[in-house]
């Protein structure tokens, strides 16, 4: 996480024109998507929503998060918020934060952040998969034996596997052309075809056994096939964002 943070909040990922960072701004306050708060003393990020922009006030209001030893909310130094849109990373920082009544409640209002940064990084984000979420990968080739594969991690564009040395057969490349790519994600048959992008170096594990990665984009997908996995690559990005293994 303090990888991405320090990723996202560069000038080179600032959004440079206001309207597109008041669009970006409501459409997370719309959609209620999840912030996750990272302020100093804090030993973890913050569960948050936002609650509401006011462009003319030049205010934000943000939910108090779960209370948290250490932290305190009236603040004036900045807190950093990170958040999803459209599939990538959104982050501001909330400055000058005060607790306010809301609809009968309290909530947090802080200064309308001046600067918001957006992650262009890939639109086709990969993610580690978890225990059990992917069957054995089953690669098809043409003129040659199908192999099995172990996925690592997966995105909406393709995945990288893990598979043993090809022994018998042609050698795998790049640019290869896969007839079929067989594998079950939480309990759904999926297949589509598939190129090999990359074949890395073997690795070597530590019972001495060697395996090849290789970096697959997924050809000529189905409508089906690309929301099963856009699906899953969403959902587990946020669970591991909430720090859910």
């Amino acid at each position: 996480m303090k990888h991405l943070l320090e990723d996202l909040f560069s000038e080179r990922h600032r959004l440079t024109a206001r309207r597109r960072a008041m669009t970006v701004l409501h459409e997370v306050c719309r959609n209620h998507e999840r912030l996750n708060l990272f302020a100093d003393g804090a030993p973890r990020e913050m569960p948050s929503i936002l609650l509401d922009v006011d462009e003319d006030a030049e205010t934000v209001m943000f939910d108090i998060p779960p209370e948290v030893e250490g932290v305190q909310w009236d603040r004036s130094d900045p807190v950093l918020a990170v958040a999803r849109y459209e599939g990538v990373f959104v982050g501001f920082e909330l400055d000058d934060i005060e607790t306010v009544p809301w609809n009968g409640t309290q909530a947090l209002r802080a200064a309308l952040p001046p600067r918001v940064y957006y992650l262009q990084r890939r639109h086709y984000f990969r993610v580690p998969v978890a225990t059990g979420d992917v069957s054995a990968v089953v690669l098809v080739r043409q003129g040659a034996a199908a192999i099995n594969g172990r996925c690592h991690d997966i995105s909406a564009g393709g995945m990288r596997v893990l598979v043993n040395p090809v022994a018998g057969d042609f050698a795998l490349r790049s640019g290869e052309r896969l007839q079929e790519l067989r594998f079950q994600l939480r309990g759904t048959a999926l297949q589509t075809a598939a190129r090999i992008q990359h074949v890395d170096q073997p690795v070597q594990l530590p019972n001495g056994r060697s395996l090849v990665p290789l970096g697959l984009e997924f050809c000529d997908k189905s409508f089906a096939f690309d929301q099963a996995v856009v699906l899953y690559v969403q959902q587990r990005d946020r669970d591991l964002l909430a720090g859910r293994s």
